[in-house]
């Protein structure tokens, strides 16, 4: 799956925000303003530091769905960052919330298991507000 990514500083203490586009669950769903609300799955990220592997930010699912979070380095000598992005459900799509137990109860046994993709290095030195395109490799 491709996503674009795009990293926005928002200050100069190392606080950015990072922003991500995917086409997650898009042919099963509109393509509108709702859809991040409609669909059952989403991404979820993890930000990690390159030297010591320390969370720097995430986002796992929120009752209003997005498509970025915000971080802060702790080290303004490291510039590269490594990002996790799996495939998590939506406890508040709107789609689930009509189906029937049975459906859900499926769903949830279909989905139990986290889809995970191979991390991303990004180098904040070299791609910060440029709009990126990444290709999401599944991990076995």
């Amino acid at each position: 799956m491709k996503i674009e990514i795009e990293i926005i500083p928002e200050s100069e203490n190392g606080e950015y925000t990072l922003l991500w586009h995917d086409t997650l669950n898009r042919s099963q769903f509109s393509d509108d303003e709702f859809f991040l609300r409609q669909r059952p799955q989403e991404l979820y990220c993890y930000i990690f530091n390159n030297n010591n592997n320390d969370t720097l930010g995430y986002y796992k699912g929120l009752s209003s769905p997005q498509q970025f979070t915000y971080f802060q380095t702790t080290d303004n000598s490291d510039s590269i960052l490594n990002l996790k992005f799996s495939v998590g459900i939506n406890h508040f799509s709107e789609f689930l919330a009509v189906q029937s137990e049975e459906y859900i109860a499926e769903f949830n046994e279909n989905n139990k298991e986290q889809i995970e993709f191979r991390e991303i290095k990004i180098d904040l030195k070299n791609n910060l507000r440029r709009k990126i395109e990444v290709e999401l490799i599944m991990i076995n």
